[in-house]
């Protein structure tokens, strides 16, 4: 979990158990993550950043594609933006995970 305060919004990344210890071994995908969050929330050029709301699930779900890696996450509004990280993992993975998703 961390807070990040930038251009006067602040916002919070928190992960689920299974995606926390996926990242865990993976600290540059983590890192890549937190930065393409930071560029959508805050940046001057958030449409670089590959993100596409997943079809067919009740709740509002996105992914960010970094390279062969997908990360499932859902947004929280309210005056602090919170991230929830769902699932991480490569592409094949983490769709099949997605099915468990409610």
């Amino acid at each position: 979990m961390g807070g990040i305060a930038d251009k006067e919004l602040v916002y919070e990344i928190y992960y689920t158990k299974i995606a926390d210890k996926l990242f865990a071994g993976h600290e540059d995908v983590r890192k890549r993550y937190e930065d393409a969050v930071k560029e959508l929330l805050t940046g001057s050029h958030p449409e670089k950043v590959d993100v596409k709301r997943i079809k067919g699930k009740k709740n509002e779900y996105f992914r960010i594609r970094l390279g062969g890696w997908r990360v499932v996450y859902a947004v929280i509004n309210g005056k602090i933006v919170v991230i929830t990280t769902l699932l991480a993992g490569s592409r094949g993975d983490v769709y099949k995970k997605m099915a468990g998703v409610k």
